[in-house]
Parts: structure tokens; sequence; C-alpha cells
């Protein structure tokens, strides 16, 4: 195994490998598999809440249908262990577009794989399993289109139909002709050939994002939800990025790198190369949620330009014997590593039915104790971020919250808070949503939990997630 081919394999198999040992968080995912799994037996994309008591009815804008097809596709063939064998070959797409990047544009195969190394460090916590990872992808793979745009002019005809597909699957499609745009400003600025076909694959990629069931609305969705003050309010990831915490330290710390590469370089950065980083860096800032986008982005913009190998750098004699058989050692090691982690050895979770240790935020004895007790007629206020769970381990049983924010009126929200704080007639608000049964996360134990106890609610189960409550007096007619 030649140094070259170890630093590429690195460079794609230390994220996918990262991605093995890291849980599938269940805040988003599970709502995802189980209207997946609505569309493909019904063959029809909902378009009315039917989860909840407090939306019901409420209209619905799934413009990720798309991925929840896939993600639950996935799902029904492979279980748990397909969907984490499927995030770890997304992210080997990303991670490895962007080696090839750096290498295409001049670096070493060593430069280019710490370069993809310190992509995924700034990324990773972004890489949940979610539509946005397959957005992701695709962004990754229209970077790559755009960076051998001079080589290969015409494959650039591929990221209309790109966007096409991304349209259906996450709200960041609008990144496709946002890159081809700033490819095309990049081509006139060095007064490259073809500028202006690059600008009409921008438009056209433009017009593309319209091939969903929803039109050009969808559109007004991408747009709306990131300024939905419902959404930016109440979702730490929708927030600005602070440096009070690791993905804000890791993306101003990387954002200051770029910084000091250019400082080094001085006016020799041309104007697009200022602009390209300064609108992915606008984007991070806007939002955590951002954050992802940035690390991917700044790859092609760096590479070859403000971050380059001398000349004859990767010019070197032959390679040992023994550093060959032990690099092609530490590539074995790796990939046994990858199959011991699979899920699929892990024994089975009887509270969540899943595989130990591979499903995050879902509470494995709460989700017991409800299934065990669960009657005709219940209904349960839960903590917002197990809904999803709930959702899926539970489909009979309405909730009150999930993560489909944007779903919820604004008086949704205050009421639900009223309940947790204890203000107002938070009693009576629970009677008149019907709710039979409470879920307490141990940070409420004390305070919501105590007031339900008080109130002649009984607890019924605990543990360290949390406790579970039943209304012990019949419910008003």
């Amino acid at each position: 195994m030649t140094r070259d081919r170890t630093w590429a394999f690195l460079a794609v198999g230390l994220p996918m490998l990262a991605a093995l040992i890291a849980n599938l968080s269940s805040v988003d995912l599970t709502y995802h598999l189980r209207a997946g799994a609505e569309i493909l037996d019904t063959r029809a994309i909902p378009a009315a809440d039917t989860w909840t008591y407090t939306a019901a009815g409420a209209s619905w804008v799934d413009q990720q249908w798309g991925a929840q097809a896939v993600l639950a596709a996935v799902y029904r063939v492979g279980g748990w262990t397909g969907l984490a064998l499927f995030r770890a070959a997304l992210i080997g797409v990303i991670f490895g577009c962007l080696y090839v990047i750096g290498r295409h544009r001049g670096l070493t195969a060593r430069t280019a794989a710490l370069l993809t190394l310190a992509a995924f460090a700034i990324s990773a916590v972004a890489l949940g399993l979610r539509p946005q990872l397959l957005g992701m992808t695709l962004f990754a793979i229209v970077l790559l289109l755009v960076v051998d745009r001079h080589a290969h002019p015409r494959r650039l005809w591929l990221v209309p139909l790109l966007v096409a597909v991304w349209a259906n699957l996450h709200g960041s499609f609008f990144l496709g002709p946002l890159v081809v745009g700033l490819a095309a400003i990049e081509d006139v600025g060095d007064k490259a050939p073809g500028a202006d076909r690059v600008f009409a694959i921008a438009i056209v990629s433009a017009i593309a994002g319209c091939l969903t069931p929803f039109g050009p609305m969808v559109w007004a969705y991408a747009v709306g939800l990131s300024t939905n003050p419902l959404v930016t309010q109440r979702i730490t990831e929708w927030q600005p990025t602070t440096i009070r915490d690791v993905p804000g330290i890791l993306f101003f710390g990387s954002a200051l790198a770029v910084v000091t590469l250019i400082a080094r370089r001085g006016s020799r950065t041309s104007w697009p190369t200022l602009l390209w980083l300064a609108t992915f860096f606008a984007i991070g800032v806007y939002a955590i949620r951002g954050v992802a986008w940035w690390p991917l982005a700044v790859v092609p913009a760096i590479a070859g330009t403000l971050l380059t190998d001398p000349a004859g750098a990767a010019v070197r004699g032959p390679e040992p014997a023994a550093l060959r058989a032990l690099n092609a050692v530490v590539v074995v090691l790796l990939v046994v590593a990858g199959i011991a982690l699979l899920p699929a050895w892990r024994p089975l979770d009887p509270g969540l039915g899943a595989p130990v240790g591979v499903v995050g935020n879902a509470p494995p004895g709460i989700t017991a104790a409800l299934r065990d007790d669960l009657r005709a007629g219940d209904r349960v206020f839960n903590p917002q971020p197990w809904g999803s769970w709930f959702e899926f381990a539970l489909p009979t049983l309405p909730v009150a919250l999930d993560s489909r924010i944007e779903l919820f009126p604004v008086d949704v929200w205050d009421d639900y808070e009223g309940v947790v704080a204890g203000t107002g007639d938070w009693q009576r608000q629970l009677e008149d949503w019907g709710v039979t049964t409470a879920v307490v996360a141990a940070v409420d134990a004390d305070t919501f939990g105590a007031r339900l106890a008080d109130a002649g609610w009984t607890k019924v189960y605990e543990d360290a997630d949390g406790a579970v409550y039943r209304r012990s007096y019949p419910h008003p007619t």
C-alpha cells in the first residue's frame, strides 16, 4: 500500500469509521422514518398532521419527502445496521469528494488528506443521519463538478439534475445554484472562457429546484423556514453561531486560520475567492446549522490558492517495502474495526427494539413503560426532543409535539411551555388536550413532576432519563 493511497484511504476511511462509532440521533431521524414508511405504503406525500393532538389536521409541507422515502427504504432492507452503513457511505462520498478536489487543485496526497480531515472535524456535529446529510452529499458532488468545470465543462450540466433531486430531499438545495453562480462570477473575474455558459447553468439549476410536488413554493419553504422566528427562537441549531460551544469554537477558529492564510498572501487573493469565503462564512454565522456548509466550501476555495504545496513536493524515491506493508496493516486494522462496530453484532435493547448504543436521544425504559401500559385513547404529553422517537416506536400513541417545529402554531408552543413551567391554568390545558399520560424528563422531575404528583397524577415508572405519570382521576367529559 503506497503512501499516497494510504493518505487517500485515511481521508475517507476515518470519517466513515467515526460515523460507525457515533449513534443515530432519534430527534429528527425517526419521524422521517415514520413519514417515509407512510409514503412507501400509501404512495402519497403527507399533506396534514395525523400524529399529534395539538396540530391534528394542520397543513404540512413535507418538502423532505424524498429523503424520507430513501431512509425508510434503507431501514426496511437493512434495519439499524443498514442505516448506520448508509450514513457511513454518505460521509465517505462527502469527504471523498473533498479529497479529490484537493488533489485536482494540486495538493499532495498528504496535504489533501489533512485538509479533508480538518473539514470533517469542523462539520462532524452536522453529520447526523437526516435529510441534511443527503443534501451535504449532493453539495460535495456539486463542488467537485464546479472545480472541474474547465477540464470537463459538459459535466457541469449534471448540476441542474442534482438540484432537481436535491429539492425533493432537503431545503438546502438553493446552495446548488448559489455555488454555480459564484463559480460564474469567478470566471468573469478571471476572464475565463465559458462564463456565460456557467451563468446559464446556474439559472437552469435554480429553475430545476422547482421540480417538486410543491412547484416554486419550495423556494418559499426554504427561505421561510430559515427566517421563521418560531424556529430561530426555539431551536438551538437555528440560532446564531457563538464561541460558547465546541462547534462555534471550531468554526471561528477555522475562519481565523483562513484569514491568516489570506494575510500571508496579501493582495494576491482574488475578490471572487473572498466573495466565496464571505458567503459561506455568513451562512455559518447566521445559524449553527449553517456551520455544516462552511468547511466543505472552504476546501475548494483555499486548495491550490491559499493553501499550496511546493513544486515537486510529490516527487519521492521508492518507498521501502516495510513501510508499504505497515500502511497495509493500518488499512486492514481500520477496516476490521469498522466491521466490528456494525450494529449487527450488538445485543438488542428490549426497550428500544434496536441494537444497544445505536439510537441516541431515546429513553429505553420510558419507551418500554409506555408500550406496556398503552391503552386505547391514550394521549401522551412529552418532552419535545422525544416526540419523534415516540411517534416511530409507538405509532398509535398521539404526542404533543415533535421535531416539525414550524408545524405548530405559536399558541400551541405557549400553552406547552406554560404546562411545563406551571403557569396559568396548566392543569386545565392538559384536560382540554385530553392528556392521559405525561412523560417528564429527569431535568424537570423536581418541578413539573412534583406538580403532577401534587395534582393527583400517579408515577408509574421512573429511571435516570425521567418518569411516566398517569392521570389518576376520570377525564372530564
